[in-house]
């Protein structure tokens, strides 16, 4: 299992466009936070893991682009829902990533979104990873190595088609004589 982020054929198409001009430069760890609930209570069993993520566009002029990638992996023990407001734990970081841009590139705003949404976020998450595994090791936590990032296809909600009714097939029982 791992954690999913799904984008349209239009979002992958733009935001390919913005990844062939542009070169990660650099990664920065703007902020981090973690906290851990009932610290005396030792922890029994597996956490479920969730995930929060947040993007945003801090500047894109001339030939750089700058953006911003909040993670926040949140735990609970199994079978508990995820969206609560108090977690087991949780671990939140954010990011700058800087790109810089081939001569002559302009991206187009829906370019920058895409690639804000999808592909950025690819960028910090090994830092994420490793940064959180240490974090919650140093807590005491059972926490399994964070799992996979993947892309998917967007999920379209297709309006129910409609059926219509086969007419009923009788058979005529035959006899036996």
């Amino acid at each position: 299992m791992g954690f999913t982020i799904e984008q349209g054929k239009d979002e992958v198409q733009a935001a390919h466009r913005f990844q062939v001009s542009a070169e990660l430069q650099d990664i920065q760890l703007l902020d981090c936070a973690a906290s851990v609930s009932d610290a005396d209570a030792a922890p029994e069993g597996q956490l479920s893991l969730g995930l929060k993520m947040a993007t945003e566009v801090l500047n894109v002029s001339g030939d750089d682009a700058r953006f911003s990638v909040r993670i926040a992996i949140v735990g609970d023990p199994t079978g508990v829902a995820v969206e609560r407001e108090s977690h087991r734990f949780q671990v939140s970081c954010r990011y700058a990533l800087e790109y810089k841009l081939r001569p002559g590139y302009a991206p187009s705003p829906e370019e920058i979104d895409a690639f804000k949404s999808g592909n950025a976020i690819f960028h910090c998450w090994p830092y994420s990873r490793e940064l959180i595994h240490n974090l919650t090791a140093k807590m005491g936590l059972p926490v399994p190595p964070l799992p996979f990032l993947r892309l998917a296809p967007k999920t379209e909600h297709k309006p129910p088609r409609k059926r219509t009714a086969k007419p009923a097939v009788h058979e005529k029982a035959g006899s036996d004589s």
